[in-house]
């Protein structure tokens, strides 16, 4: 949902704003809920209990019906495969996919269109638009089934915490449905075809943070769907002001949940959580089951690998490496996340014999302070550079509570009017107080730990709270 960035939305009345978030959850439930959706889920919720051989085989035909697919009408993989002299017959198991190379996030940027299947209507298509935790652009192409196959996937790992289907959730991601300037409450609209209440994340701050709960404690969700960083942010602000909640479960994904935060927002809310893990490219989804150990990856959903990371990373942590089995439309093997996890694991109590992977290393950040005290966190800043091209790489720098750095890799095409889009964007999330200086550099450096940081905050939190105090 983008609505808040559109003109006609934030000049409309409440009862309007919430009719067009109404209208878009039940297109979206239509959509991703008929009969075709609970076909897969149904599916779904048996194959979690395959054995470990009939997950092979389940791979194995799969990735036999890509491959041929790729071979016929994909032109970057139709050209690779014939200039290595290879036929799908030399592609037909998990261990074939080896002879194809990596599929890196550069190669999409400057090569996505050669990835999108001959004869898919574009129109028909559903446009994913990411800039990950690089700041990097990308646009991913999805069939109705790959959208269809994909919510199934989150409501079976719903489902197996034990959350009804369509039941009553409350939701504090990066959904911009709540005007960026607007300075009372409600910070959130209501999504009825969905039993959803949609929380604008960008709005939150130790201020506001009473109304927050005032909401949940009125909507009575059954479950809550958050940043961690978010939902971290909220529990302890109502820890500090002697404030509980009843929230049956907390589903979290997008950043990497420490066990800090899970320990606070389970305090908070009286629950447990959740965690996932996916990428805007599809090409893998873990999830946490009801042991808490680790995360399961799905089978059904894509081939993982672990490699080596290209770039200095702690000992002990490899790069997940996924291939998409569901996206017909815009197929990509081998895609480098460039997220880091610890070695592949089998054998988890719960009974399931997918295999599972330790908590996701992403190139994550700092939250950004705003002057009027509102904390965005790195994941809700991804959504101001979707859609922005000739974009190699960024980093944001918070220098002060109303400046920010912007430095920028820049594209060969990049250009004056790029300059102004990402000023524009960033004002459109962060507000009109914020002042933003691009810099553009040939180079991004790693933090002493080789780490690569996206946002970088030299605010102390203290320094905001200070200040309003005395205001």
């Amino acid at each position: 949902m983008t609505y808040a960035e559109k003109p006609w939305y934030r000049a409309s009345p409440l009862f309007l704003q919430n009719a067009a978030v109404s209208l878009y959850g039940l297109a979206s439930r239509l959509m991703r809920g008929g009969r075709y959706f609970r076909r897969l889920l149904a599916e779904l919720e048996e194959s979690q209990w395959f054995s470990e051989e009939e997950f092979e085989a389940l791979q194995n035909e799969k990735l036999a019906a890509l491959i041929r697919h790729c071979y016929d009408r994909v032109p970057y993989y139709g050209k690779l495969m014939r200039d290595r002299g290879l036929t799908p017959e030399d592609i037909r198991t998990v261990s074939d996919l080896e002879k194809l190379p990596y599929v890196t996030k550069e190669t999409l940027r400057t090569r996505g269109d050669e990835f999108v299947a001959e004869g898919a209507r574009r129109r028909r298509l559903y446009v994913g638009r990411t800039s990950g935790t690089t700041g990097t652009p990308l646009v991913v192409y999805r069939d109705a089934h790959n959208v269809a196959f994909e919510h199934a996937c989150i409501w079976r790992h719903w489902r197996i915490a034990g959350m009804p289907l369509w039941g009553r959730r409350a939701t504090l991601r990066g959904d911009p449905v709540v005007p960026i300037d607007q300075k009372s409450p409600p910070f959130w609209r209501h999504n009825r075809a969905e039993s959803q209440l949609v929380m604008s994340s960008f709005h939150l701050s130790r201020r506001n943070a009473r109304y927050y709960v005032e909401a949940l404690r009125a909507f009575r969700p059954i479950c809550l769907q958050a940043y961690p960083s978010s939902a971290y942010f909220l529990a302890k602000t109502m820890l500090d002001m002697g404030e509980r909640l009843h929230i049956d479960f907390v589903f979290t994904g997008s950043e990497p949940v420490y066990a800090v935060e899970r320990e606070v927002i389970e305090e908070a809310f009286s629950t447990r959580v959740f965690d996932f893990y996916g990428q805007a490219e599809r090409v893998i989804f873990a999830m946490e089951c009801e042991e808490h150990r680790g995360l399961h990856v799905a089978p059904e959903y894509g081939i993982i690998e672990l490699a080596e990371p290209e770039e200095p990373s702690p000992p002990g942590l490899y790069e997940i490496v996924g291939t998409s089995l569901n996206n017909f439309a815009m197929p990509i093997l081998r895609f480098r996340t460039g997220d880091l996890t610890g070695e592949i694991e089998r054998g988890c109590p719960c009974g399931r014999k997918m295999p599972m992977i330790p908590r996701i290393e992403t190139r994550a950040g700092d939250m950004i302070i705003t002057p009027e005290g509102r904390q965005v966190t790195f994941a809700g800043l991804t959504h101001a550079f979707m859609g922005l091209g000739n974009i190699k790489k960024s980093q944001i720098v918070q220098e002060s509570l109303d400046r920010l750095r912007v430095r920028i890799v820049p594209g060969e095409r990049f250009t004056s009017g790029d300059r102004e889009d990402v000023v524009g964007s960033l004002k459109s999330y962060l507000g009109r107080g914020m002042k933003i200086d691009i810099e553009l550099v040939e180079e991004i450096e790693r933090d002493p730990s080789g780490k690569y940081r996206w946002v970088v905050s030299k605010v102390n939190p203290a320094d905001w709270e200070r200040r309003d105090e005395s205001s």
